[in-house]
């Protein structure tokens, strides 16, 4: 159960701004763990887990096109392929216009 509460998401770095304005949800990991930790708690709790548990976390930095993946495809967990796309199975037409919409360089 803890190795798919660590891995169920993923730990991405955001710029401080982004964060502050966000009270720090992208530090979502710990709250996967514990909803009970306060917003203001999450980056020691999020320390910690990197710290002991570092192996099965999957972190990522900002990038735009990191933010167009976000903006372009809702994932869903996959226990073989990690994560796919939520209409991998019958293609969705909002989804479809976006990803031709917002180019592939940002």
């Amino acid at each position: 159960a803890a190795k798919a509460q660590l891995s169920g998401t993923v730990d991405c770095e955001y710029p401080r701004w982004v964060e502050f304005l966000c009270h720090d949800i992208s530090v979502h990991v710990p709250h996967h763990v514990s909803s009970k930790i306060p917003w203001y708690n999450l980056r020691k709790a999020n320390d910690s887990l990197k710290q002991n548990w570092g192996e099965y976390m999957t972190s990522c930095t900002f990038n735009w096109r990191m933010m167009k993946t976000i903006f372009t495809e809702l994932h869903v967990y996959d226990s073989k392929k990690n994560y796919v796309p939520f209409d991998q199975a019958q293609p969705e037409p909002f989804f479809e216009v976006q990803r031709k919409v917002i180019p592939n360089t940002v």
